[in-house]
């Protein structure tokens, strides 16, 4: 890179002075040397960009760019021979074509693209201006065709511009971690700005894995009786439910039995053979697929979902003898976070795997809403490609080792079930309120990059009409060039005030 640069100012200095400075020490190249210098900068250039060529990103600009380089070096050998330019006039197009290279390779080494704006429509915007410029001085004044043709490129030419979203995501991510998410993919800003809705698993707002059994109601038997067997049932299992169970039982000094034959449902229940007798531990849907009649159960049952409690039948031998009641602990500041959510323009959503008045019942304590048509044993990575577009939903869960919050991007490529998943944003467990914070910056970042889009848009534009009447000089590409990074960094500082000051610290300094 430094070659290239080396060698452009050589260029430039030939093709500038030579008329000028007829004795300066560059014309003992002569007359080809700003042409010959233009090449061989344009090509140390190339092959600083040759290990960004393997990564989809960048790499449609990176090779327009290439070609319309290698047309103005070609346009500059060409155009002595059909033309009466001299070689040091025709040369322009050549010293263009390198400062098209270098800009590239600088702006890629600066801002590295992605994918998510290629910049190809504005490059042809800029090749349009340049091929009109061309063709109306080619009709008044051939003699200026080649400086008019190559200053409308280079000064319009969008090198910037894939590379303005990743800009604004590393301008953020200081303030995203600050608010509590961290592990911050590539396009999570984008994915969290665009969505509208956010389904949250029950597991991320609890404060705990822990919980409790809250009530053990039998119909024929002692309370201690149903918690045996409930217990016994779930005595090889290592879920909450099964563990709240056990708990209960050490406590009651209830013995257990190891069951004979042990077959879990997840999301739904156990089914286990204990004492030559089948017991189904689960929800309404699990008795109702083993056609099991639970119309007293349910009638018990819902007194307790009323109250955000989940509720488990007990049956033995094909009748319901008795409900089981537990609860967990919600996080202090989950229905905060729910309403912060909502004020940032995220609909939060309450997944749970229980009957649909409890689900209800939590989501109203939260502020939440519940999907009425929920299926039993769905996960809700798989609830919101059924209930949103693709695109629309984020999903907040509670991680496998249960030590963090993460947050994925509902759609079909990214939520394949396979181990390589990853979620766009991570969390401690007690920072739920860093999500609201991720989609205010996220929206704010969306400004950012949108602000400079268009204004880099209008000073290449503006810079490329002036070019073109001959106003601007074609060495000014390199201050052009600088004005557009300066743009980037001055919108980088007004877009990050006070951002930095997030929930999190806000609420560590109350």
């Amino acid at each position: 890179m430094c070659a290239s640069l080396g060698l452009m100012i050589c260029a430039i200095l030939t093709a500038g002075w030579v008329d000028t400075a007829p004795s300066d020490p560059l014309r003992m190249f002569g007359d080809y040397s700003a042409p010959v210098f233009s090449m061989f900068s344009a090509i140390f250039a190339f092959l600083a960009l040759c290990s960004r060529l393997t990564e989809p990103a960048g790499r449609p600009m990176t090779l327009l760019t290439s070609g319309l380089s290698l047309f103005l070096l070609l346009l500059a050998a060409v155009l002595p021979a059909v033309t009466d330019l001299h070689m040091h006039e025709a040369g322009i197009p050549a010293v263009a074509g390198a400062c098209l290279m270098i800009q590239r390779s600088a702006g890629i080494a600066l801002l590295p693209a992605r994918g998510d704006r290629s910049g190809l429509p504005e490059a042809a915007g800029s090749v349009g201006l340049a091929a009109g410029t061309g063709s109306l001085w080619l009709a008044l004044d051939p003699v200026v065709f080649p400086l008019a043709f190559a200053t409308a490129l280079l000064l319009s030419w969008p090198c910037l511009f894939d590379g303005i979203n990743a800009f604004a995501d590393r301008v953020f991510y200081r303030a995203a971690a600050a608010a509590g998410a961290r592990d911050l993919v590539p396009g999570a800003f984008p994915a969290v700005a665009r969505a509208r809705h956010i389904l949250v698993d029950k597991a991320a707002i609890m404060s705990g894995p822990d919980l409790m059994v809250s009530n053990v109601m039998a119909f024929n038997n002692e309370p201690r009786t149903l918690l045996a067997v409930a217990a016994s049932a779930e005595a090889l299992a290592t879920h909450p439910v099964a563990l709240a169970l056990r708990q209960l039982a050490v406590q009651w000094r209830v013995a257990l039995k190891t069951p004979d034959r042990y077959e879990p449902e997840p999301g739904l229940g156990v089914v286990a053979l204990l004492g030559g007798q089948t017991v189904v531990l689960g929800t309404p849907d699990l008795l109702k697929r083993l056609q099991i009649d639970s119309f007293t159960a349910d009638a018990i049952a819902r007194s307790l979902e009323a109250d955000g409690k989940t509720v488990l039948r007990v049956a033995v031998g094909g009748r319901v003898v008795g409900v089981l009641g537990l609860e967990g602990t919600l996080r202090q500041d989950a229905g905060v976070a729910g309403r912060a959510l909502r004020d940032e323009g995220l609909e939060p959503w309450l997944h749970t795997n229980d009957s649909l008045k409890t689900g209800e019942a939590l989501a109203e304590m939260l502020g939440m809403k519940t999907p009425a048509d929920a299926v039993p044993g769905e996960t809700a990575a798989d609830a919101s490609l059924r209930l949103f577009e693709p695109g629309e939903c984020l999903v907040l869960s509670l991680s496998a080792d249960r030590q963090a919050l993460e947050l994925f991007e509902a759609a079909p490529s990214v939520l394949e079930r396979d181990d390589e998943v990853r979620p766009i944003a991570v969390s401690d467990c007690e920072d739920i309120g860093a999500f609201p914070a991720l989609k205010a910056l996220a929206s704010r970042r969306d400004q950012l990059a949108l602000r400079a889009r268009r204004t880099l848009l209008a000073l290449w534009a503006g810079c490329g009409v002036l070019g073109a009447a001959g106003l601007l000089s074609i060495f000014f590409a390199p201050i052009v060039f600088g004005a557009a990074l300066a743009a980037l960094l001055l919108y980088a500082r007004i877009s990050v005030a006070g951002a930095f000051p997030t929930p999190r610290r806000d609420q560590e300094s109350q």
